[in-house]
């Protein structure tokens, strides 16, 4: 019977140790992240994001390991894939130092890795051509069978202005003149 009583027991730790502190960190599906080149959403998989999380605002000291962006040909432009090369390989990640019940306030920083010197150091201190989320809260389940959330309170952000200046295709100057010179054209009648 004390078999019994201490498997029971350990069944029972194990089970509630599943939800506790534990998030999904992908955005697929909810707030994208955009740039003034793809007002869509951004994707390449040179583009990373990594989710900062703490305390507070002021205590975001903790972090997962960057996720890579969608390739170009995604349905699902503006969101990562923590599972793609590179990332952390799962969306489902244990918050360290946070249990059942607590809020935890979480902001992703996003860059491009492509560009030399970028990295989250950039992205937080807002440089040009990075982007950095609003901060926003999670309350992990107090249920310990129940399906991690966790970035539904992230809002929609873009990349910060700057970076290489946007080229326009030769296709896009020429079509513009063509317009001008219509208007110019229609005035003179």
């Amino acid at each position: 019977m004390n078999k019994f009583a201490y498997l029971v027991a350990a069944s029972a730790l194990v089970v509630s140790a599943f939800g506790q502190g534990s998030i999904d960190i992908g955005n697929r599906g909810l707030a994208l992240v955009t740039s003034a080149a793809q007002p869509a959403g951004i994707t390449g998989t040179s583009f990373v994001a990594q989710v900062w999380y703490g305390a507070s605002a002021g205590a975001l000291t903790k972090n997962f390991a960057p996720s890579p962006f969608r390739v170009a040909t995604t349905s699902s432009p503006g969101t990562w894939n923590p599972a793609g090369v590179g990332g952390p390989g799962n969306a489902i990640q244990t918050l360290d130092g946070f249990a059942a019940g607590s809020t935890v306030t979480l902001q992703v920083a996003v860059w491009d890795s492509a560009v030399a010197g970028a990295g989250a150091a950039s992205a937080l201190a807002k440089a040009a051509g990075t982007g950095l989320s609003e901060t926003f809260t999670y309350t992990i389940p107090t249920d310990p069978l129940a399906i991690p959330g966790g970035m539904g309170n992230m809002k929609t952000f873009a990349l910060a202005a700057g970076g290489a200046p946007v080229i326009p295709e030769p296709t896009t100057v020429a079509l513009g003149a063509l317009g001008a010179a219509a208007l110019l054209l229609r005035r003179r009648k």
